[in-house]
């Protein structure tokens, strides 16, 4: 499991008036391939995707089972996300995902509400 960094530079904004637009990206992978699959999705996204423009930050999950990864991800606009995802990189990388998870499933949102619990 990653460890977090000393300093955290930029955090995920849960903000609606922010106007990011999330990604929620579930992978299917069978569970002796979780670790792998999720080092892999780690690596490109602190390696590649972090640099595209627009690019605010990813969230990765494993379920309990290790039968899902499910990225929550940010991105500064649709336009942004479009662009993404018609980038070179971006296209490569989730051709090489599409290799090594048996199924991934993107889904574009834009956030309308976040209800926080009361403070103490």
């Amino acid at each position: 499991m990653s460890s977090a960094p000393a300093i955290l530079t930029r955090l995920t904004t849960l903000d609606p008036s922010a106007g990011y637009v999330t990604t929620v990206n579930t992978y299917t992978v069978a569970p002796e391939h979780a670790e792998r699959v999720l080092d892999y999705l780690v690596r490109s996204a602190r390696e590649i995707v972090r640099y595209v423009p627009g690019f605010v930050s990813f969230n990765f999950h494993v379920s309990f089972d290790r039968t899902q990864i499910v990225n929550y991800g940010q991105w500064g606009s649709r336009e942004a996300l479009a662009a993404a995802r018609e980038n070179p990189k971006i296209v490569a990388l989730m051709i090489e995902t599409a290799k090594i998870a048996v199924s991934s499933k993107p889904i574009p949102y834009e956030l309308h509400e976040s209800v926080h619990a009361p403070s103490k």
